[in-house]
């Protein structure tokens, strides 16, 4: 009986390693290296050929748009951070840290 206390909770590498099969298998992980796909292939930069509209239909000058442009890079990014928090925390876990960024933004 004295080895048992080792047993059950197969913590340490064994849970790092299921950690990262998660993360990898998960599909936010897909939809992050879809992402990267499209970055390396430059199809997120398709944001100039609608910039002009914007400009033009919302009255926006040059530094307007570059902040929009910028806000789009970035929540892009940040969007992906959130879907590999949600995959292993429960939804409430990224509405919460949503909501203290509202809060304090």
């Amino acid at each position: 009986m004295a080895g048992a206390e080792f047993r059950g909770g197969g913590g340490g590498w064994r849970a790092m390693k299921s950690f990262g099969l998660h993360v990898l298998l998960g599909r936010w992980f897909m939809a992050f290296a879809s992402l990267l796909i499209m970055s390396i292939s430059g199809s997120t930069y398709i944001f100039s050929v609608y910039s002009n509209n914007i400009k033009s239909t919302l009255g926006y000058d040059q530094t307007s748009l570059n902040l929009v442009s910028f806000f789009k890079d970035l929540g892009s990014n940040v969007g992906v951070l959130s879907g590999l928090i949600n995959e292993i925390t429960p939804p409430w876990v990224v509405l919460l840290i949503g909501a203290i960024m509202n809060l304090f933004g």
